[in-house]
């Protein structure tokens, strides 16, 4: 694989697998390319549609007061129909144009942890950040939850988040219902222990978000004409209350708080 990218003049920065961090290994790499007006951050299995793809999301990032931009995601076109309906509920999914921000420091400082968390839509599967901008505030150290992190340091620096549809990558995950429940409780813990945020704090917020889980696919997979096909409904079954569950054992345990606000250069003091 290395190789490959070698001969299509990529430069390969090479860690040891212990030393790999969501945050300081992206830092890494921005870090390894010359001075440049957008960097660009993709994971390995993210497919660009088009052969524009790149080139929309790096003008994206460079609109007015927009720190950092985010692909629209689509399921991989081999997915299965609870994979596809899982991709299409996310906000990522958009096929609208979205900007989020800038907002005032009172305003910010006036939300709830769960006020946050939907605010924080950027997500580095596949995003576009301001090169003069990310070189001043990068990444902060985390195995997970990265982009949340940036996301929340670039929104209390008085710069906007976007969401580009034009832009798409596909990308997506079949996940059994073990690792879907590996993957949902790591999302809660990381949102309990870094923002405070108990996502799902009782047995009746499991209840409610398996239900709310079920009756999203049955909507999805009805209006896709996916409905009644063999053994989907005890799959869905099974895949959301794995995640719900999951997200009840991720919430217990002592809550956290916001992150420390960092000093980043506002839009108008980089532009100066």
């Amino acid at each position: 694989r290395i190789g490959v990218e070698l001969e299509a003049r990529a430069r390969v920065v090479s860690i040891k697998g212990a030393d790999f961090d969501h945050g300081m290994t992206r830092n890494q790499g921005a870090a390894a390319l010359p001075d440049v007006e957008v960097i660009v951050f993709l994971v390995q299995d993210a497919i660009p549609e088009g052969d524009d793809c790149l080139e929309v999301l790096a003008a994206a990032a460079l609109q007015p007061e927009v720190g950092a931009v985010t692909a629209r995601q689509l399921a991989p076109r081999n997915a299965s129909p609870l994979t596809r309906a899982t991709v299409a509920r996310s906000p990522m999914a958009s096929d609208a144009p979205r900007r989020t921000g800038p907002l005032s420091s009172s305003v910010l400082s006036g939300f709830s942890a769960r006020q946050w968390r939907s605010m924080l839509l950027l997500d580095s599967i596949a995003c576009a950040v301001r090169g003069a901008l990310f070189r001043q505030c990068e990444y902060r150290q985390a195995a997970f939850g990265e982009d949340a992190l940036l996301a929340f340091d670039l929104l209390n620096g008085g710069w906007a988040l976007a969401h580009e549809p034009r832009a798409a990558v596909r990308h997506g995950h079949e996940y059994e219902p073990a690792l879907a429940a590996e993957r949902y409780e790591t999302d809660a813990r990381f949102f309990r222990e870094r923002f405070g945020l108990a996502v799902r704090p009782s047995l009746a917020q499991l209840a409610k978000g398996y239900v709310a889980g079920v009756l999203a696919d049955r909507r999805w997979l009805i209006a896709h004409g996916e409905w009644g096909a063999p053994g989907l409904l005890g799959d869905s079954s099974r895949l959301r209350w794995a995640q719900a569950k999951a997200q009840w054992r991720g919430s217990r345990g002592p809550l956290g708080s916001l992150p420390e606000r960092r000093s980043l250069p506002r839009p108008e003091e980089l532009a100066a």
